[in-house]
């Protein structure tokens, strides 16, 4: 199929959604020069295919997947789709193209260019996932503990299940400010959803009291003679420090980033 026979695929964003895609590039036969989210979506001068997102489409896609690569590159392919890998949509389309001729090793083909940009990109949405388990500061608003992170990738869905496992009776809110959405946890239950723009709720002058007692702790254990940022940085990213405690000055009720201090 030539270049000017190709055509956009325009999907909800969703990871059903682009499993639709899939089922789009084979029983339709039109060849996608992009796949794209409507959020990121701009004008071409390809044909735009709007791909509406249909569950039995993505029921059968998901079997088809399961069934010729198994369960693991299902798992694998569907945590791919949370990263922040550019034009990702293609690189599983690629994929799942080459996985359904050579089964369940595909994900052992280090030396395919599309498996290791996936493996990369997964690789470090785990690492970073690890991380933020560990960053992520709740305060108290209300009756509910809410927080902020900003990560590259989408680590709401593979940290849910940890913080609503930690906090089964608390009822709280993540807002993941780079991706516009919120994991919110109620009653036991929990929901991801999007959010165009929040505010966060204030900070009440307890709570503001506790604060400054985590930084105090966390100033006075330091070593001052042992001050390396390099280590700490390699252990505590700086794009994090905006949303931790311990790194903003709390004496004049402000949130400045203390990046030289202790």
């Amino acid at each position: 199929m030539s270049e000017a026979q190709k055509v956009m695929y325009i999907y909800d964003g969703t990871f059903e959604g682009f499993l639709c895609c899939v089922y789009n590039f084979y029983y339709n036969r039109l060849k996608p020069a992009a796949i794209v989210s409507v959020a990121d979506f701009t004008p071409s001068f390809y044909e735009n295919l709007m791909i509406e997102t249909d569950y039995e489409q993505v029921y059968k896609v998901r079997f088809a997947i399961e069934e010729k690569m198994g369960r693991r590159n299902l798992e694998f392919l569907t945590g791919c789709f949370l990263t922040f890998l550019q034009e990702k949509e293609m690189y599983m389309l690629r994929y799942i193209v080459k996985g359904f001729k050579k089964g369940a090793r595909i994900i052992n083909d280090l030396s395919d260019d599309d498996v290791a940009a996936l493996f990369k990109a997964h690789r470090h949405m785990e690492r970073e996932r690890q991380h933020f388990l560990g960053f992520v500061r709740f305060y108290k608003a209300g009756d509910v503990y809410v927080a902020k992170i900003e990560p590259k990738n989408q680590l709401l869905p593979v940290m849910a299940w940890h913080f609503t496992n930690r906090f089964a009776n608390q009822d709280f809110m993540i807002y993941d400010a780079t991706h516009k959405q919120a994991l919110i946890y109620s009653n036991g239950d929990y929901r991801i959803i999007r959010v165009d723009d929040i505010e966060m709720p204030p900070v009440s002058e307890d709570e503001r009291r506790m604060q400054r007692l985590w930084k105090n702790f966390y100033d006075t254990i330091a070593i001052k003679e042992r001050y390396n940022p390099s280590c700490r940085m390699s252990f505590m990213p700086k794009r994090t420090w905006r949303n931790l405690t311990e790194m903003q000055d709390l004496s004049e009720g402000d949130n400045r980033i203390t990046a030289g201090k202790y």
